[in-house]
């Protein structure tokens, strides 16, 4: 069942582990609660001022070995890292802040979760960058985390988790291409 990886074990989640994906989507959306209106941001400016952000990296080590090898040095100083906990030494590596899951651990109403969302809430980023897969916890995490700027990849069906979905180009993974929206463009 799709909502079942969604949700801590017991009888308190039961009821949601059989939703559909528009119920589910609700659901994560009203523990959110009411925005206090749309805040304004700057696309993709906010990336390149390294305004503070909330990067969720796939948990595919290829694609975030590119991320983090694409990323100038400066943003990784404003990122805070969403990663499965098999990252860790590629982030490390980086010196990049990062806070890590587990498969059981990334579950709404699991402890681990619950740390998570302290940590995302309480970074108060400006932006928040996630390239998939969309899970919905990690999508709640998205909105919940109050920044303005919420940027994905054919991510349209996904808002308002997202509100700015890309299209990815033939010519360049999304990896590379999300990672040159950090680098400041040339001054004439």
């Amino acid at each position: 069942m799709f909502s079942s990886s969604c949700f801590a074990d017991g009888k308190k989640f039961f009821p949601m582990r059989l939703f559909c994906k528009p119920l589910l989507y609700r659901w994560f959306r009203s523990k959110v609660g009411k925005s206090k209106g749309t805040k304004s941001f700057s696309f993709p400016k906010s990336l390149q001022d390294h305004e503070k952000t909330v990067f969720f990296l796939p948990e595919d080590k290829k694609i975030a070995k590119t991320i983090l090898d694409e990323l100038p040095e400066e943003s990784l100083k404003t990122i805070l890292f969403i990663a499965h906990g098999d990252l860790e030494i590629l982030l490390e590596k980086k010196k990049a802040t990062a806070s890590y899951y587990t498969d059981k651990g990334c579950r709404y109403g699991e402890p681990l979760f619950e740390r998570l969302e302290y940590q995302v809430k309480a970074y108060s980023p400006v932006a928040c960058v996630y390239l998939g897969p969309f899970k919905p916890q990690f999508l709640y995490l998205a909105l919940a985390s109050g920044a303005a700027l919420r940027v994905g990849f054919d991510c349209a069906k996904e808002y308002p988790f997202l509100n700015v979905s890309l299209h990815p180009l033939k010519t360049i993974s999304p990896a590379r291409m999300m990672a040159r929206y950090f680098v400041k463009e040339p001054k004439d």
